[in-house]
């Protein structure tokens, strides 16, 4: 599961953003940043990379859907000045390069602003992470923010170039909506993979295995289902804003798609409703099965002193060398003491039996 049991800042020293006059990246993934350039229409469609130094708004074409796909945020510099050169609020480019995972979606006169938090399984581990993802939408373009190279937009790219969608037949609101439906679908299948872990822990609380740590298993699922849930809420939160459409950069038309989105936000708050249930579920079951381990410990405890306090008495009583007492000079004393006994054994084996003790 997570590597965190707790949400910690990822950096060993917390910043605050807000109070830096100069733009500085605080999360921790720190790669190369690199710039795509996917410009399309009904006909034709064009793939180009864009050096860093080069101006973003220049390259944007008026008669194509335009849609910058950045991967990789820890150059501020970078990113501040193309988000300025945007339009963007020094505020959200700063939720942008911070670590807060700061959920929002704003409207501008000009451009449209969301940020969202992608979850997603570190490559062969059971950990889950997260990443900003952030989005900014313009007449004719989107820009998309991604902090880590995971491939979340590939099904959209590859969509674009072969077609197989309306998505060449309509404009940037519509390549936002199914670029934040990738982001949304990502977190519906880490959350499934969650709920695979918790089958798997299911399966071992039933068959009585103990080979792997349950309850830092289960914790851990408890951790990151309380940090997607709070994502998912806030951002569906935000999410209004962006339906009221103030600036009109969403076609009508294409409303009912955002609407849909909405649907499945709240669908997917609904499954980690299931989810945080199972969870629940899951854990009465393992106190439970410690608490039936612990009463079939005590049981054999029970049976064992039944058997053995009887003799127990019984040899101190002989332990005490009186000097009246007559089995002591006794010629077969040893033996009469031995199946006495293993006969007060047996008999309180028979009584146990007979009373369904085992």
């Amino acid at each position: 599961m997570s590597k965190r049991t707790t949400r910690k800042s990822k950096n060993k020293v917390s910043r605050n953003n807000y109070l830096l006059t100069k733009p500085v990246y605080l999360g921790d993934k720190d790669i190369p940043m690199a710039i795509e350039l996917v410009q399309y229409d009904t006909t034709r469609l064009e793939v180009r990379n864009i050096q860093l130094q080069e101006s973003i708004k220049d390259k944007i074409d008026t008669t194509k859907v335009n849609w910058i796909k950045i991967v990789g945020i820890s150059d501020a510099n970078t990113v501040y000045r193309i988000c300025k050169e945007l339009g963007l609020h020094g505020f959200d480019i700063k939720d942008l390069l911070g670590n807060r995972q700061v959920v929002k979606a704003v409207g501008y006169e000009t451009i449209s602003f969301v940020l969202m938090s992608l979850f997603y399984q570190v490559k062969d581990t059971t950990d889950i992470d997260d990443m900003q993802i952030g989005f900014i939408l313009g007449k004719n373009f989107v820009v998309s923010f991604q902090e880590a190279a995971i491939p979340v937009f590939d099904d959209v790219k590859r969509n674009i170039e072969e077609n197989n969608v309306v998505v060449r037949q309509k404009g940037a609101d519509f390549l936002l909506y199914i670029l934040m439906s990738a982001v949304n679908q990502a977190n519906v299948n880490t959350v499934m993979d969650i709920e695979d872990r918790l089958a798997d822990v299911e399966d071992h609380l039933i068959e009585g295995k103990g080979s792997i740590d349950i309850l830092r298993l289960m914790h851990e699922c408890r951790v990151d289902y309380m940090h997607i849930k709070r994502t998912i809420t806030s951002l569906r939160e935000e999410f209004v804003n962006l339906l009221h459409n103030t600036n009109k950069l969403i076609e009508e038309e294409n409303i009912v798609y955002y609407n849909d989105f909405d649907d499945r936000m709240r669908s997917i708050l609904g499954n980690l409703a299931s989810f945080h249930e199972s969870l629940t579920s899951l854990l009465d079951l393992y106190y439970n099965n410690n608490n039936l381990k612990m009463n079939d410990i005590i049981k054999r405890l029970t049976i064992v002193s039944t058997i053995f306090i009887p003799m127990t008495f019984m040899v101190g009583v002989w332990g005490m060398n009186f000097k009246l007492m007559p089995e002591m000079d006794w010629k077969y004393g040893y033996l009469g003491a031995w199946i006495t006994l293993i006969l007060i054994a047996v008999l309180s084996y028979l009584w146990i039996r007979r009373q369904k003790w085992f």
